[in-house]
């Protein structure tokens, strides 16, 4: 075997290329990653943006409430439930398409509703004069 002997200089040199290589395969790599992983994590809101995002949601309450009762839907304020005002309209639309099948369900409907006639009438009052000239001008009709 043979004695090689190396300087500090080659010593230093061989060491800061294996530095170098390892830092090129290895470590820009994982850094690389890391901060691509660090872009997908989300940002921890600031004071400012939780109460603009309070606030938003506060303001669409509001809107919703206010469309529910220009639709006459008030009363349904505490059921809706919508995330954006495409299914507000959706379900202002079919809520009131529900209300208003019910009004019409539970709305008054006489069952014992006739069409008087003048003979009907007449024969009420015991008008027989009546009844008999209602008879006579059907004839000559």
């Amino acid at each position: 075997m043979s004695d090689t002997t190396f300087t500090q200089e080659q010593l230093d040199e061989q060491i800061a290329q294996a530095k170098g290589q390892w830092e090129t395969e290895f470590l820009n790599p994982i850094k690389t990653e890391l901060e691509e992983m660090k872009g997908k994590l989300p940002k921890d809101l600031t004071d400012e943006e939780k109460a603009i995002q309070t606030k938003q949601q506060e303001l669409f309450v509001k809107e919703c409430n206010l469309s529910l009762k220009e639709a006459g839907l008030e009363k349904f304020a505490n059921v809706v439930k919508v995330s954006n005002e495409d299914e507000l309209k959706e379900t202002i639309k079919s809520l009131t398409t529900i209300v208003n099948e019910l009004k019409v369900e539970m709305g008054y409907v006489p069952d014992n509703h006739k069409n008087t006639d003048a003979y009907s009438q007449a024969e009420q009052k015991k008008d027989i004069g009546g009844m008999l000239s209602v008879k006579l001008a059907n004839l000559f009709k």
